[in-house]
């Protein structure tokens, strides 16, 4: 075999200070700010001005000379990166706006995907006014916006209401919706809110709720069901303040069917989906207790078919790094249709992923990555990933490789490794060769490393 045994994917973090500085928001009509250092006008990409020409006397050594097509990819990179990125203190069309003035040809780029998210944030009821004013009077970028997100810090919901009723039937193309910090109360917005919904965001496909206190169980079944073409769910800390029992014959003619969800600090979400008999096709679970998961395991299991499990530390309030749940030995043998399996875990910890896989039997199961994230706290360096790696014992290892090649997986043809790292810049080339992450684990795992499974 010639092909290195491993994948190794890097994950560069810029929380050292070495971001690309955004904008102070300023002029026209998207996003408001406030007491954030964010100015009270926000200015478009459709408003933005065109960029300078570079000058002509920089000198041709620091100039990038590279076909357009090249730096348009790399402009969609970063933008698909930033589509995610929530709650940071700019918003999405912010950054693109900066990427669009480095030269005249990023311009149209940056400004067409700088369209297609619209981020209702820190405003209120006036300024949400301005902001529908300034939609209806610009239908090209109406049909422009593909995804719609809601930031209330904690404060009324009204303006969710607001522009759902005024929106109706104007976002053809909105497919991805986002609700967060928000505690819902009863009664607002008004009961008719659900149908407005349906109306504003029938073609959402992608709800993601971070951070929501929901009344009960019921009101979150409401929302769910007023978007009819709902085929993906994200739960980030969402929970119910009343945990009535929700099933009934409305879920039993129509049940719920997902073709992914996502879970993370949200057991009330699980115990709704239990008791709806809600049926997933992939599912990711964010979180490092598994009792909830196991619950839900049983309920799915004949729908699913493929799984990510990030166990993983997270780093919030609520799950503080340094925390860490009982260990709970979940079993994934119950998933008869799952084909593919993704663990991830602290490359400390790979003893956990160790004790899920040899616990299993999965008859259909075709391929397995196994994630191990290095963390750190001071230097970085190539000694540190070595030094944790003899660490993990060569049994853990030894259980694997016989798992792997026993009659519990006997479907299996692809079991991948990956080391994700989060150097600093400066730091890059001090992570482990893929030579030597190859080399380690073809000579801890010979047989599956024989059988040509390990790639």
């Amino acid at each position: 075999m010639t092909t290195a045994p491993a994948t190794i994917s890097l994950l560069l973090d810029t929380q050292f200070g070495e971001s690309v500085p955004g904008p102070e928001v300023n002029g026209g009509e998207v996003c408001c700010g406030n007491e954030d250092g964010v100015d009270d006008k926000a200015e478009s990409l459709g408003s933005m001005p065109n960029p300078a020409p570079l000058d002509a006397d920089m000198p041709l050594e620091h100039s990038i000379e590279l076909p357009i097509e090249l730096w348009e990819k790399v402009i969609d990179y970063l933008a698909d990166e930033w589509v995610d990125d929530l709650w940071s203190g700019e918003t999405y069309e912010a950054k693109l706006r900066v990427l669009g003035r480095v030269c005249q040809g990023w311009y149209a780029r940056c400004r067409s995907r700088g369209l297609e998210r619209l981020d209702v944030w820190r405003m209120d009821k006036k300024k949400v006014y301005c902001l529908i004013n300034a939609l209806n009077q610009d239908p090209e970028r109406c049909h422009a916006i593909k995804m719609v997100s809601f930031n209330f810090r904690w404060k009324s919901m009204s303006i969710f209401g607001t522009f759902a009723v005024c929106m109706a039937q104007k976002l053809p193309q909105v497919k991805h919706l986002v609700l967060g910090r928000y505690h819902w109360e009863l009664g607002q917005p008004h009961a008719q809110i659900f149908d407005h919904v349906t109306l504003a965001f029938e073609s959402i496909t992608v709800l993601d709720l971070m951070d929501v206190e929901f009344p009960s169980a019921v009101v979150f079944g409401r929302l769910v069901r007023a978007l009819p073409q709902l085929s993906s769910l994200k739960c980030w800390s969402v929970t119910f303040r009343k945990r009535a029992y929700v099933a009934g014959r409305i879920w039993q003619l129509h049940p719920l069917r997902l073709d992914a969800a996502e879970v993370r600090r949200s057991d009330d979400v699980v115990d709704f989906l239990v008791s709806i008999g809600a049926q997933l096709r992939h599912f990711i679970w964010r979180d490092r207790g598994l009792e909830k998961c196991q619950e839900l395991l049983p309920v799915i299991a004949e729908s699913l078919s493929s799984m990510r499990i990030d166990l993983a530390p997270s780093f919030s309030i609520l799950s503080p790094q340094g925390f860490s749940p009982p260990y709970f030995p979940i079993d994934l043998t119950s998933a008869v249709n799952l084909r593919v399996l993704s663990i991830s875990s602290n490359l400390t910890n790979l003893n956990r992923a160790v004790n899920i896989l040899c616990r299993a039997s999965l008859l259909k199961l075709i391929a397995i990555t196994i994630i191990s994230t290095f963390t750190y706290t001071e230097t970085f360096s190539s000694s540190n990933i070595q030094d944790t790696l003899d660490k993990v014992g060569k049994y853990s290892y030894a259980l694997l490789d016989q798992a792997f090649s026993s009659r519990q997986y006997p479907a299996l043809k692809k079991v991948a490794f990956e080391l994700h790292c989060r150097p600093r810049r400066s730091e890059v080339m001090e992570v482990i060769s893929e030579v030597s992450w190859g080399s380690h684990l073809s000579s801890n795992l010979p047989a599956l490393y024989t059988s040509g499974r390990l790639v």
